[in-house]
């Protein structure tokens, strides 16, 4: 970047985060700079050029720009500089945590190393020529899936696009964590975009998740039958009973126990949405003991108290030998011939395998069957990516005379399932600091900036926050564009508003009849999409069968969250997991014959 470039990017931060320009977020920037693509920098250029007169008309100036995409761009890297604690050399006055009170353990012990922002990609690792199995993709249903097949003796290669980054990496460095563990933002295009959230990483998103395990209502059940005609075993509709065996296994496995060890911001929701005559009780997690309550979920957790894919699945079954892990490596399509599936083609080559599970999340396994030639000569194939559910949430914070101090609680100990229907609460929670201060908008949806944003921040400590999630019909479409990569649209139904709306408004409700004196929230976002390839027993309604097998091709399977044929009002890992187990389970029989 020019000088001059810099000088105005100094005066923009300030604007953006008021107290920002003491600690040079010019010079993280510059930093920044050196990681991005080409097409990236540029963009931070023509935003520089855009918003430089308004650093000459202070706040005034900016104001009319708060929506546009320069705004956006320059807004999300002044607040990674500030609230991600950077300090340009020689600085030694307070910083962006010092200001907050942001002081988790693992922070106060953290040394940050910032070479992360200008380390060059990772070369993938070399192929295996060919496999008996390959898997696509390590989270929830891929992990497990390979690690089943290879403890019963199947020669399996699982392919991973991140990187493998075990427990002793997780050092709650929030900026670090979002390079390594997950994939960059996406959001949905709409009148209402949705952040669109997922690991990338071994493991996939279960590295980074609350470890929520509830299993589907009897009545999101239901919905899969009518959506795609799912039957069970013995040829009835698909019931709650056809999974309570996968459920079981799974949650053994997994350790699944209730979180009663509440810290006091739990006991204040609790007793704020019993004023309003509701009710709020333990999850169910997939953490064990070990858990000391750090709140660093979802910056991967440092204990392994926490059950991932990663530690619960694929790690014992690398040890053993079971399963040949290949990490940094993309699958672009498959390959299939004579009706068969015969292998995939990688950025970096080729594996011939004879069975392909793909379970690349519910936006990477659509990406690669639209991308593969010979699979959209199938009749399945315009089904694929046209009926997803996004189970959209968002966080609503509530500010207390006290410190809530919840980024130092197991960050999802209680739930309101009053009104599932619509919508579920879940808390006590609130996000580090980057991903706080980002994502607050104002009562019109715009961005969140300016002495607004630094007040919110600084009493960081005194907000507690409720993350709703209101249900949705299954209407998303995922399409590639002209460079194979996937947009996702969504345009929500005046039923989906009225029930976001409603979810929101409970929230602020509860908050205040907790006490809060200030009431924020958030845009929407997922991590819990849905429904792309979907399961089901009719040809004409779903992708895949009830085993998860392709309707066209033979040996192909799907292994993730694409399956869910109706989009849950529940987290969906659990479930997710045990039509993992599901599909694992039948496949293991038809390659034993």
């Amino acid at each position: 970047m020019t000088s001059g470039e810099t000088r105005v990017l100094a005066g923009l931060c300030e604007l953006l985060v008021p107290g920002s320009r003491a600690i040079g977020p010019e010079h993280y920037i510059a930093q920044a700079v050196t990681g991005m693509s080409h097409s990236e920098e540029d963009d931070l250029h023509a935003a520089i050029g855009l918003l430089a007169p308004a650093v000459r008309q202070g706040v005034d100036g900016l104001a009319p720009l708060a929506r546009s995409a320069a705004f956006a761009l320059v807004r999300r890297l002044a607040i990674e500089a500030y609230y991600g604690d950077f300090a340009v050399h020689g600085h030694t006055g307070p910083t962006g945590w010092d200001d907050i009170g942001f002081d988790a353990p693992q922070a106060r012990r953290l040394r940050k190393d910032w070479s992360f922002l200008t380390e060059p990609p990772q070369a993938p690792q070399p192929l295996p020529p060919a496999a008996e199995v390959v898997v696509v993709g390590s989270g929830a249903g891929g992990g497990l899936i390979a690690a089943e097949l290879g403890q019963n003796g199947h020669d399996v290669v699982l392919i991973e696009a991140g990187g493998l980054y075990p427990a002793d990496t997780h050092t709650r460095f929030e900026l670090e964590a979002r390079h390594r563990l997950w994939w960059p933002v996406r959001h949905t295009e709409g009148d209402d975009p949705v952040a669109l959230l997922a690991g990338r990483c071994v493991g996939g998103s279960t590295v980074i998740n609350t470890k929520v395990a509830m299993r589907a209502a009897a009545s999101d059940v239901a919905a899969f039958h009518e959506r795609t005609g799912l039957l069970g075993p013995d040829g009835a509709a698909f019931s709650p009973a056809d999974l309570l065996p996968w459920y079981t296994a799974v949650e053994r496995r997994l350790g699944v126990r209730e979180r009663a060890d509440w810290t006091p911001s739990a006991y204040r929701l609790r007793d704020g949405l019993a004023r309003l005559g509701a009710s709020f009780e333990p999850v169910r997690s997939y953490t064990d003991y070990n858990c000391t309550r750090c709140g660093s979920c979802l910056q991967g957790c440092p204990t392994n108290a926490g059950k991932s894919a990663l530690n619960t699945f694929i790690a014992p079954a690398v040890a053993r030998g079971e399963v040949r892990l290949v990490t940094r490596t993309t699958v672009d399509r498959v390959l299939i011939s004579g009706g068969a599936v015969t292998g995939v083609v990688c950025e970096s080559g080729v594996i011939r395998a004879r069975t392909v599970v793909l379970a690349a999340g519910t936006l990477g396994t659509p990406r690669i069957l639209l991308g593969s030639p010979d699979y959209l000569r199938t009749p399945s194939s315009r089904l694929v990516g046209r009926t997803i559910g996004l189970h959209p949430a968002r966080l609503v914070y509530g500010r207390f005379d006290e410190p809530q101090d919840c980024h130092r609680v197991y960050p999802i100990t209680g739930h309101c399932l009053d009104r599932q229907e619509e919508f579920v609460l879940e808390g006590p929670t609130i996000q580090d600091p980057v991903s706080f201060a980002e994502s607050l908008t104002d009562e019109d949806g715009g961005p969140l900036w300016g002495r607004r944003l630094a007040g919110a921040a600084a009493d960081y400590r005194h907000w507690a926050g409720l993350l709703v999630m209101a249900n949705d019909e299954n209407t998303g479409v995922l399409e590639l564009d002209v460079r194979g990569e996937p947009v996702i649209t969504k345009r929500f139904s005046a039923a989906e508003r009225a029930r976001l709306d409603a979810a929101r408004e409970f929230a602020v409700r509860a908050l205040r009849a907790a006490g809060a004196r200030e009431v924020l929230w958030t845009g929407l976002s997922t991590s819990h999409a849905q429904g792309s390839v979907p399961m089901g027993s009719d040809p004409r309604r779903s992708a895949v069968d009830a085993n998860g097998r392709s309707h066209d091709v033979a040996g192909l399977y799907v292994g993730d969250g694409s399956l869910v044929p109706a989009s849950l009002s529940v987290n969906p890992s659990l479930t997710i997991m045990a039509f993992a187990a599901m599909v694992a389970g039948h496949l293991g029989k038809e390659l034993t014959g």
